[in-house]
C-alpha cells in the first residue's frame, strides 16, 4: 500500500535466469532446484522449508510471461485453486476456462474491492460470465485487501509470488517480479488448505514456517533479514513496518536494498534513514519494481507482502520461504543485475519529488506535496480529465484523473494524500 496503501502496479517483474545459464538475458523458466531432504536449520529465525522432494523452479518477469502459470493450469486434473488480487491476463483467463470445460474444478479468489480499481471486479465477472469457472471476490475486510498471489493445482503443484494475472504483470514486460514454482512435498497441499479455508470462511489452518502468511507477517519477515551475512532485498513500498525496519537497520551496510524510482516523500524519509544506518539503496526506473525478494546467505523469501503495515498486519498476503541453494543463487543473479542498472540513492537526480511527478506526452507534472488543497494541486497540475469517488480504510476520498493516467486522491477535508501514475 502506498501510504499504508496497496501501490497496484500491474506487474511482472524482469526475469533473466543466472547469467552462467543464459548468456541473452531472457528468464529461464526451466531451471530448477530438487531439495531432497528437509534443509538445514538456518540461525536467527530464517524458517527452513520442510519439503520433502519438492522440486523449485524460479519465474522472474519480466521474460517469463504468464506461460508458467498456463502450463500449470492445463496439466490439471482435479483442481485449480487461484488466489490473486487482479486478473486481467487473457492467456491465462482462457486456460482456467478451457480447464474447467474438460471437467476440472476450478475456483479463483479475487479481492472484492481492489484499491484504485473501482471497476476491476466487474471486468473481472464478466471476464468469467457464461464459464464454469467458480468465482468468489473476497478481502478479509472493508479496509483491508485479498492482496495474495498464488495457485495450487491438483494439490501437488504451486506457484506463490508478486505477480498479479496482468498484462502489465506477464506479458507486457513492465515490471520486475519474482515467482517461485513448487511441485511436490507438502508445501502445495499447505496452499490449498489455506485457499480452501478463505474460500468457505473458516479460521486460517495451522501452517509451516515455510510459508509466510499476513496478517501478521512482520516477525517473519525481519527474520528473514536478520539471517547471517549479507542480504538483498527488493520491494515495492518502503512504509510503516517497525519490526522489518528495525531489522533493516541492524543489518546495516550488509543489506542492498532496491526501491522503484517513483517512491514517494514518506518513502524517501525512510530510504535516507536506512541510509543513515549504512543500508545500500538504489532506486530503479525501469522496469518498475513490484517485487517482495529478501535474499541472504541461508534463504530466499519470494512472495506478496510489501513492507507496509497494512500488508503486514491487516491483508491477506502469502510468501514462501525457500532455502534450496539453486534458487537462491538465480534470485541473487537476478537482482545483482538489476542493481547495476539501479542509481544510488543519493545520487538519484530528484529522487526527493519523483513519488508525485508523473510525465506525459506533452511535458511534465510538477512535484506536488502531500497536504496540498485541491485548488494548489489544480494550479500546478491544471483540471483533471476526470473526478470519481473511492474509500480508504473505511474513509472516503476524491480522485482525479489525468490524461497521462496520473492520479490524486484528496481526503474529507480536501487536502492531497496519495499521488499514483
Amino acid at each position: 500500500m502506498k501510504n499504508r496503501r496497496l501501490r497496484l502496479r500491474l506487474a511482472a517483474l524482469m526475469a533473466p535466469a543466472l547469467l552462467a545459464l543464459t548468456a541473452c538475458g531472457q528468464a529461464n523458466t526451466a531451471s530448477r532446484g530438487l531439495a531432497t531432504g528437509a534443509a538445514p536449520s538456518p540461525a536467527n529465525g530464517a524458517a527452513s522449508v520442510a519439503a520433502e522432494a519438492s522440486r523449485f523452479t524460479w519465474i522472474a518477469e519480466p521474460g517469463a510471461g504468464s506461460a508458467p502459470w498456463v502450463n500449470a493450469i492445463q496439466q490439471a486434473h482435479q483442481s485449480v485453486d487461484y488466489n490473486v488480487y487482479l486478473l486481467t491476463d487473457e492467456n491465462i483467463a482462457a486456460a482456467l476456462k478451457q480447464a474447467a470445460a474438460r471437467g476440472v474444478t476450478v475456483r479463483l479468489i479475487l479481492d472484492s474491492h481492489p484499491y484504485d480499481f473501482p471497476d476491476a471486479v466487474a471486468k473481472e465477472l464478466a471476464l468469467f460470465r457464461g464459464s464454469k469457472v467458480q468465482v468468489k471476490t473476497w478481502s478479509p475486510s472493508s479496509t483491508s485487501y485479498d492482496h495474495a498471489k498464488y495457485l495450487v493445482v491438483d494439490g501437488r503443484l504451486a506457484i506463490v509470488g508478486s505477480a498479479n494475472a496482468t498484462y502489465s504483470a506477464m506479458d507486457g514486460s513492465a515490471n520486475l517480479e519474482d515467482n517461485v514454482e513448487v511441485q511436490g512435498g507438502a508445501i502445495p497441499a499447505d496452499l490449498d488448505a489455506l485457499f480452501q479455508a478463505d474460500w468457505s470462511g473458516r479460521p486460517r489452518p495451522s501452517l509451516p514456517a515455510a510459508l509466510i502468511v499476513s496478517p501478521g507477517s512482520a516477525k517473519a519477515l525481519a527474520d528473514q533479514i536478520r539471517q547471517p551475512g549479507p542480504v538483498m532485498m527488493a520491494e515495492e513500498e518502503l512504509y510503516d513496518a517497525p519490526d522489518v525496519m528495525a531489522a533493516m537497520e541492524a543489518k546495516g551496510r550488509q543489506l542492498e536494498l532496491l526501491l522503484p524510482a517513483s517512491i514517494d516523500s514518506e518513502e524517501m524519509a525512510n530510504a535516507r534513514m536506512l541510509q543513515s544506518h549504512g543500508v545500500q539503496v538504489r532506486l530503479l526506473s525501469s522496469p518498475y519494481v513490484h517485487a517482495k525478494l529478501i535474499v541472504g546467505t541461508e534463504a530466499a523469501f519470494i512472495g506478496s507482502e510489501n513492507l507496509s503495515a497494512g500488508s503486514l498486519d491487516d491483508n491477506r498476503e502469502v510468501g514462501l520461504v525457500v532455502t534450496e541453494p539453486f534458487v537462491r543463487a538465480q534470485a541473487q543473479a537476478w537482482f545483482a543485475q538489476y542493481w547495476q542498472k539501479a542509481k544510488p540513492l543519493s545520487g538519484a537526480a530528484g529522487s526527493s519529488s519523483a513519488g508525485n511527478t508523473s510525465r506525459s506526452a506533452s511535458g511534465s507534472y510538477p512535484y506536488l506535496p502531500l497536504g496540498i488543497s485541491q485548488a494548489e494541486a489544480r494550479a500546478k497540475w491544471g483540471a483533471p480529465s476526470s473526478v470519481s469517488t473511492t474509500t480508504y480504510r473505511g474513509r472516503p476520498e476524491t480522485v482525479w484523473t489525468y490524461p497521462n493516467g496520473a492520479r490524486l486522491y484528496f481526503d474529507q477535508s480536501g487536502r492531497l494524500v496519495h499521488v499514483s501514475r
